[in-house]
């Protein structure tokens, strides 16, 4: 299989600003973000882009703005951002599409370094009801995701801040006699924060100390997913340098419990520069495995999930400690590119340093993104030489956001770039086995987050969950896509987020499915 990218013929004619100018300010090589979402109804998925703005010198003329591309359903993109007024002007980072308020749209939450903002969909426009909302919180904000923490009915949201980081506050760091941005220890750790939905297009409250979210870290990835599978949704946040955090859902009340149920640490017991983070079972036992994308010389690592409420360490025994040890992943994503029914991989690349090899004639600031092919008994092969000319140029890689975005059966990637233009990799020839995608429509919430998909074929069972935002500055795809080799039908079930078993039956393959909740 191969990926072709089609960034200029698809018309994304976007660049990433990240207000450089000397300073180096922290903020600058951190982004940016990207949003698969169907903002107009169409069946189709259109494409937000988050941009940085002006932090001091010369002021650019006009100023940026993030972007909206809406799909034309041929393959391009046509910017809309005016029409739809989604041009936001502050300095984004990370986003996640969902209907917060439930009227059948999707709306788009966006953290910032600066208030964030929360844009309502109201059919023709967005409106920017951040502060309205109570969700408007103006130190840096990194990954993001709606999910309804309490069961409650309504989706809640849950941001990841990274330091305690402004301007005025700017550290001078240097390797010898070189300045380049400085280390996440320069600047102190803050709070992430949990927001709870006070009612369909209400307001949203802080309940973070309340609810457990208490432990300050320096957060960028964030991970939702039913780990210990009791029905409810956990987080997993990816802490720059510092344990990570494994919040255990326990009825709405979350309790870090990573030391006991393993994820705080790698398996020599450190902490590791953790950026990105996905979920997914890549042995298909039913059980949701995480993988943590980290610093050049530490590990990309894979948590496998026991079953029995444990994350183990298995990087070196899936052969993944040589293949990262060099590159530096921020946005990752499985996926089962080739449709052959195990989940895969991918990982976007690129250092924070922006003169690294100066100081380190091994390393660089732009770096070759990687696709891991799983082969199955917990091994992975990097398979990026033979995927594509595009896994051969190298960039600045940060989020990476996945969707099926021409609606051709099988998965393409976003990657974002820092200062400079997206990648958009098509997949081509993913589709020539058999696959099917499965869209839920909830009863309490018609995104449905936190149902689960099981998918039956061939005496395989494979599960996803739905969720909104994560990893590293990215939403996806809200369809679950599923690979099913040579199979021409498959058996679904769907655990809908109130603990409804629903069971769908044998359906044929190769098709877009809409599920109703009864």
């Amino acid at each position: 299989m191969q990926f072709t990218e089609v960034t200029v013929p698809a018309g994304l004619d976007f660049v990433h600003y990240n207000g450089a100018q000397g300073e180096y300010y922290y903020v600058e090589t951190f982004g940016p973000g990207g949003a698969f979402f169907d903002h107009d109804g169409d069946g189709w998925l259109d494409l937000f882009l988050a941009n940085g703005t002006y932090l001091s010198g010369e002021r650019p003329d006009p100023l940026p703005t993030s972007r909206l591309y809406a799909n034309r359903r041929d393959g391009t993109f046509s910017d809309q951002t005016a029409a739809t007024g989604l041009g936001h002007s502050g300095y984004g980072m990370g986003c996640a599409a969902a209907d917060y308020d439930e009227d059948g749209d999707q709306d788009l939450y966006l953290s910032c370094f600066g208030p964030n903002a929360m844009y309502r969909n109201d059919g023709d426009r967005f409106a920017e009801v951040g502060a309205r909302l109570g969700v408007d919180d103006s130190r840096w904000g990194v990954s993001t995701g709606f999910l309804d923490h309490d069961q409650d009915g309504d989706l809640d949201l849950f941001v990841v801040n990274y330091v305690d980081f402004s301007l005025a506050n700017n550290v001078v760091c240097k390797q010898g006699r070189i300045r380049s941005y400085c280390e996440p220890t320069s600047y102190e750790p803050v709070n992430s924060v949990l927001y709870r939905n006070e009612g369909r297009g209400g307001a949203f409250t802080d309940v973070s100390q309340e609810a457990g979210i208490t432990l300050k870290g320096r957060g960028l990835g964030v991970a939702f997913t039913d780990y210990d599978q009791d029905g409810d949704t956990d987080i997993y946040v990816a802490n720059d340098g510092t344990m990570n955090f494994l919040y255990e859902n326990r009825g709405g009340r979350f309790v870090e419990n990573g030391l006991q149920a393993g994820g705080r640490y790698n398996r020599d017991g450190r902490a590791e520069a953790g950026m990105g983070v996905d979920a997914g079972d890549v042995d298909n036992d039913g059980n949701l495995d995480l993988i943590v994308t980290n610093f050049s010389r530490e590990t990309n690592t894979l948590y496998h999930n026991n079953g029995q409420g444990r994350l183990d360490d298995i990087t070196p025994r899936a052969g993944l400690a040589e293949l990262s040890y060099m590159s530096l992943g921020f946005g990752v994503s499985f996926l089962d590119f080739d449709h052959d029914m195990d989940l895969d991989f991918f990982v976007a690349n690129g250092h924070v340093m922006d003169k690294i090899a100066e100081v380190d004639s091994s390393l660089s600031y732009a770096q070759t993104n990687q696709l891991l092919r799983n082969e199955g008994k917990l091994r992975f092969a990097d398979v990026s030489a033979i995927s594509g000319d595009s896994f051969a140029a190298p960039n600045v890689g940060r989020a990476a956001a996945l969707a099926d975005y021409d609606n051709d059966g099988d998965q393409d990637l976003l990657v974002t770039t820092e200062a400079g233009p997206p990648r958009l990799l098509r997949n081509e020839g993913g589709n020539q086995a058999h696959w099917l995608s499965v869209a839920l429509v909830g009863q309490a919430s018609r995104d449905a987050l936190g149902a689960r998909v099981t998918v039956e074929a061939g005496g395989v069972r494979q599960v996803r969950e739905r969720h909104s935002g994560g990893s590293y500055l990215a939403s996806h795809d809200p369809r679950l896509h599923f690979g099913l080799g040579a199979n021409t039908r498959a058996r679904v079930e769907v655990r809908w987020p109130d603990g409804q078993v629903q069971q769908v039956g044998e359906v044929a393959a190769d098709q877009f499915l809409v599920v109703r909740q009864p």
